[in-house]
């Protein structure tokens, strides 16, 4: 018995580009038929595609509107054909590699970490050891280049943001906001409760990917150490 190909909505978003959206809804996270999608249309490297976004339940293509007709609805329509006429398998997550990240949770860099402990009511190695347990799904990238919103965290351990932003939040911070987490990718105001800090770099500008993730990466954190942080750090902290 065949599985049962995707359908989305299609909408244009300007003059060259495509949005498809999915029925799934953003509460349910990262759509994995839309996902499959993504993947298909990255394998392919359709010719005049210059861009493509994943978020949650939507997919963008960006165009070169030199390379298609003015018809752009077929163009997408087309697409999506040769992707449900194709073997992909749908289950994209299927064998899918976990990116680890190194995370240590000192209340010196943690600086909610008291906040955050008190709010949950648990202890810092239970808020650790919930946060570090889960294997989060990375459901889109924005705010920040190589900001990447992953979720879900788990509900006992879910903090709200701050009511004020902060100025200045360090590279590398790992915070939580709701049933997201993230790590930012250079320093900037924010205003997520900070629980920790990744001497890893995020964002690149001088590499050729220039970040660390994209939409439906798995993402899990391993606890270090104060000393392994300092020894790993990747950082230029500026006072």
């Amino acid at each position: 018995m065949q599985s049962q190909r995707p359908t989305f909505q299609i909408q244009l978003l300007g003059d060259h580009a495509i949005v498809y959206k999915s029925n799934a809804g953003q509460l349910k996270g990262i759509d994995q038929d839309l996902l499959a999608f993504t993947q298909f249309v990255t394998d392919e490297k359709i010719h005049g595609i210059k861009d493509i976004i994943l978020a949650y339940d939507t997919l963008t293509l960006v165009y070169d509107i030199l390379h298609f007709d003015s018809n752009p609805f077929l163009f997408a329509n087309t697409i999506l054909e040769q992707f449900n006429a194709s073997k992909k398998c749908l289950n994209a997550m299927e064998n899918k590699s976990i990116i680890e990240i190194p995370v240590c949770y000192d209340a010196s860099l943690g600086i909610d970490l008291q906040n955050a402990i008190k709010a949950s009511n648990c202890s810092i190695d239970e808020l650790i050891q919930q946060h570090s347990d889960k294997i989060y799904t990375v459901y889109c990238l924005g705010f920040l280049p190589g900001f990447a919103y992953m979720g879900d965290v788990p509900n006992a351990i879910q903090l709200p943001r701050h009511p004020s932003p902060r100025s200045k939040v360090l590279a590398g911070s790992v915070g939580i906001a709701g049933r997201q987490t993230g790590i930012y990718p250079s320093t900037s105001p924010g205003g997520w409760q900070i629980i920790g800090r990744t001497p890893i770099k995020i964002f690149d500008p001088t590499s050729t990917s220039l970040t660390l993730f994209k939409a439906g990466d798995q993402i899990k954190f391993k606890p270090i150490d104060l000393a392994s942080f300092h020894t790993l750090n990747a950082h230029e902290d500026v006072d």
